[in-house]
């Protein structure tokens, strides 16, 4: 089957982006699978239930898109490790997403608007001024 297909007229800067992208993507999947998700993730009163695609707040669901709890599910993976906003568009978006950078801004204000007590000071999803964001455990700090 065709993973990606140019519909003429194309640039040669748009082919060399795709197969670069196709590339990576190949790069990636050959690589070892990474070691099974936990069953769930409990961050202060966030309980991330990757299996289900489920996050719960003090046992209240929290509904969330798909890509909105996949930037949640990485960034608890890498607790309090800063991400940029390249990174994680590459990670959660994926090598072949052409969008801008805003658009995990976006996500980040919308999620939270959904998992934090008062989204202007956050507890949870933090940012790193002039670098990226992070997920933090308030218990912890």
């Amino acid at each position: 089957g065709a993973d990606d297909y140019v519909t003429k007229p194309f640039s040669n800067r748009e082919l060399v982006a795709r197969v670069k992208a196709n590339l990576r993507r190949g790069a990636t999947a050959a690589k070892e699978p990474e070691e099974a998700a936990p069953a769930e993730l409990t961050i202060g009163d966030l309980t991330i239930h990757p299996e289900a695609y489920m996050v719960t707040k003090r046992g209240e669901t929290i509904e969330l898109t798909h890509r909105e709890f996949e930037l949640l599910f990485y960034l608890a993976k890498h607790l309090g490790q800063v991400m940029t906003r390249e990174h994680l568009l590459q990670t959660v978006w994926g090598y072949d997403y052409f969008g801008d950078v805003r658009t995990v801004d976006v996500t980040v204000r919308r999620l939270r608007e959904k998992i934090e007590d008062n989204p202007s000071h956050p507890n949870y999803l933090v940012t790193r001024r002039g670098v990226g964001y992070y997920l933090r455990n308030p218990e912890q700090e």
